[in-house]
């Protein structure tokens, strides 16, 4: 997602797929508590849905960082930053099936090694409900020699999926399917194709259906979400998630309720209308609010309802 998200301009392929129609319609997540005006996005929960983890970043994903919320019962707290996050560029989030680990990526050195901008590792740290209990913990998959992998996400069965890019016109994913205690080396998706780019997958816990980006796929706009369900134990051709989900900008980052049933997502779909003023004359505290506003076409995170989620034919 760092990278792949800013490539919006490429030429799109093939006849129009099937679009999706839901019933819900997108708002807000967590409305002027953690979608305020800043970037925010990811969006990843413990087992009683009741902490969230997710990303903050500059504009150009220069400085990222971990943060969590908690819902009390009459709505979600302030956001802080993990214990482990602020010095390098930690994000996406995601919590285990049992709760006891969360996974991210990071560009922090490897042990005994220099620092590298944007050479991002998979870690986890130890959960103990929301409290995180251990320092960071080097994890890797057996995957093709190359460029790291990215943007991490299981099946409650323990595949990972996530994808990988060649940082210039291709992006791929995979499966690491697990077996017997162990990881299996990296397959491809069947539905992968070289003249797509296809990023940032988030798999149901069930395993029933995966989400992720594409800004080449013949969509609705610069950047639009799609989805592929599991058949016959392949993956069906994926489908645009419709005008419910994507706008003429860029949606994308991909999160999932713990039942699967709410699906979470970044978008910049919310734009300021030219103010008009009293007499014309503007005043800084006015301009400020907008700049600072959901309006200011920073992304920021959304949820809606996928509980109506199937396959269109």
């Amino acid at each position: 997602m760092l990278t792949i998200i800013i490539i919006t301009h490429l030429t799109t392929h093939a006849q129009t797929p099937p679009i999706i129609t839901l019933k819900d319609s997108a708002r807000k997540f967590a409305k002027d508590v953690i979608s305020t005006g800043d970037f925010v996005f990811n969006a990843s929960f413990t087992q009683d849905g009741k902490t969230v983890f997710f990303s903050k970043s500059t504009v150009n994903f220069g400085y990222i960082g971990i943060f969590y919320s908690v819902n009390n019962g009459s709505g979600w707290s302030a956001p802080k930053p993990v214990n482990f996050t602020g010095v390098y560029r930690d994000t996406d989030p995601f919590v285990s099936a049992d709760g006891q680990r969360l996974y991210f990526a990071s560009d922090r050195p490897l042990e005994g090694q220099p620092f590298k901008d944007y050479d991002y590792h998979f870690y986890y740290v130890a959960l103990d409900g929301n409290k995180i209990t251990s320092k960071p913990v080097l994890f890797s998959l057996p995957v093709p020699a190359g460029p790291a992998p990215s943007y991490l996400s299981f099946a409650d069965n323990g595949n990972a999926y996530f994808f990988i890019s060649d940082g210039k016109v291709d992006a791929e994913m995979y499966v690491c399917k697990f077996k017997e205690g162990k990881y299996q080396p990296a397959e491809k998706l069947p539905f992968n194709d070289a003249k797509f780019i296809d990023f940032d997958p988030m798999v149901a816990h069930d395993e029933s259906f995966i989400i992720f980006c594409s800004p080449n796929r013949k969509g609705i706009g610069s950047n639009d979400l799609w989805v592929s369900f599991k058949k016959d134990n392949t993956w069906t051709e994926p489908q645009n998630l419709g005008p419910k989900v994507n706008t003429a900008g860029a949606d994308g980052a991909p999160g999932l309720s713990r039942d699967d049933k709410t699906l979470y997502f970044l978008s910049n779909r919310e734009h300021a209308d030219r103010p008009v003023y009293p007499g014309g004359k503007v005043t800084a505290e006015a301009f400020d609010k907008l700049l600072h506003s959901t309006k200011n076409g920073m992304r920021i995170i959304y949820e809606i309802n996928i509980a109506d989620l199937k396959a269109e034919h």
